[in-house]
């Protein structure tokens, strides 16, 4: 027998572990259990637990920002938390926010021009963003701000879940060994590079060039920071968090977009019947959730459950796997909102789009409304555009943080106001 190649020998190496529901990198301190068993994790839900520190360091990584809502701690979180659902944009105003995105995501091509192709989620991204500035943050925009956002490409790539975990179960994300985490992420990781890039930009433009509106959520946010109460860095945070949830949302309106292109039936039933939106999204956030993975912590007072002494206490579940478990669901892969009709459909710890817990996602009413508004609009007759058939549902990254459709191309056309 030939001995392995060295190349082979350096994989196996740093080759992650599976073994009886735990995950272990050999070479690392990290050892935690994964679960996409509703049981298990209904279990687990009974302990006290918080984010995970996994987690906080790879959401902190993408966030761009280590000091917004969703990686704070839980003390913060629980008092900030209010103030920000506060200003969340009203039921009122969610059909006008998802008809702007979509106008502007999709401009309408002249009238008898060809169908348009485009790739939608840089697109949605941008004009996401876009609206949660107007929205939920609240401000206006001077040109330098407003045109900077318009020519700036924002690229919706994020790094592989199982190399954020090896990097992390190397300590690379500890302060002596980050340069050698930005030499890896020059080297190999030039996108991650580039929104961080894009984000510290942004957040020197919104701080002298955007005009925050009386009662704003800016305004929340710097008033707290001159009483002390906040730091310069939490308000960037909070700031940087608009381009965030803009990701994930867009991720999500993409796949719903997608998938009303491959179903048009489902255009024609929501046209008919609007309320139904609710539902398809709902199964859009099954087959497609924007996070891939939530993981958490049992605080340090908690003890017992199947979580043994030497592991680190971290549990991060699969919502892809668990979303897709046919112990949970009935023909768990195919597209089927109608399964949602059914009130009981959702529970029992299967369904968790947001995440569960104290450190549910906080604006996750604000996200569902926005869009389901967007689905009713596009299945309207007021829509502005027609979708062009699509001859299959998305195909969404895997490992990835946040995922978007691999072939996220969407052809449509101008609808014919006359007919």
């Amino acid at each position: 027998m030939k001995p392995p190649a060295l190349s082979k020998t350096i994989v196996d190496l740093f080759q992650s572990r599976v073994k009886d529901g735990f995950y272990q990198s050999p070479l690392g301190r990290m050892r935690v259990e994964y679960s996409s068993d509703a049981t298990r994790i209904a279990e687990y839900a009974r302990s006290r637990f918080t984010r995970s520190r996994l987690v906080r360091t790879m959401i902190a990584e993408f966030h761009l920002s280590r000091n917004s809502l969703v990686v704070s701690d839980d003390d913060h979180v629980k008092w900030l938390k209010p103030l920000f659902l506060s200003h969340l944009a009203v039921d009122g105003a969610m059909p006008q926010m998802a008809r702007t995105i979509l106008m502007a995501a999709l401009p309408a091509p002249p009238p008898d021009s060809p169908p348009v192709t485009i790739n939608i989620s840089d697109e949605l991204i941008r004009e996401t963003y876009r609206a949660m500035l107007d929205k939920v943050l609240k401000v206006d925009l001077r040109a330098p701000l407003d045109e900077y956002i318009k020519a700036t490409r924002f690229r919706h790539a994020t790094r592989p879940m199982v190399l954020e975990g090896l990097m992390y179960s190397l300590n690379l994300h500890r302060l002596l060994l980050r340069p050698l985490l930005y030499a890896l992420e020059w080297l190999f990781f030039r996108r991650t590079r580039y929104m961080q890039r894009i984000s510290r930009k942004l957040e020197k433009l919104i701080a002298t060039q955007a005009i925050a509106r009386e009662g704003s959520w800016l305004t929340t946010l710097q008033q707290l920071r001159d009483q002390g109460k906040l730091t310069d860095a939490q308000v960037n945070g909070e700031v940087t968090s608009m381009l965030v949830a803009s990701f994930s949302l867009s991720s999500a309106l993409g796949s719903a977009l997608l998938c009303l292109a491959a179903l048009p039936r489902y255009q024609r039933l929501i046209h008919d019947e609007p309320d139904f939106a609710r539902y398809f999204v709902m199964e859009v956030l099954r087959l497609y959730p924007p996070f891939r993975q939530f993981g958490y912590e049992r605080l340090a007072d908690e003890q017992g459950g199947k979580c043994p002494v030497a592991a680190s206490g971290e549990f991060v579940i699969s919502t892809y796997a668990l979303h897709r478990k046919a112990d949970h669901w009935d023909r768990p892969r195919k597209f089927f909102p109608e399964r949602f009709l059914d009130p009981d459909a959702a529970k029992g710890f299967r369904y968790l789009p947001f995440g569960m817990g104290k450190r549910l996602c906080p604006g996750r009413w604000f996200s569902l409304a926005l869009l389901e508004e967007a689905v009713k609009y596009v299945c309207s007759d007021d829509s502005h555009i027609i979708l062009a058939r699509r001859d299959r549902l998305p195909t969404g990254h895997r490992g990835c943080l946040v995922s978007f459709a691999i072939d996220d191309s969407l052809t449509y056309q101008a609808k014919d106001k006359a007919s």
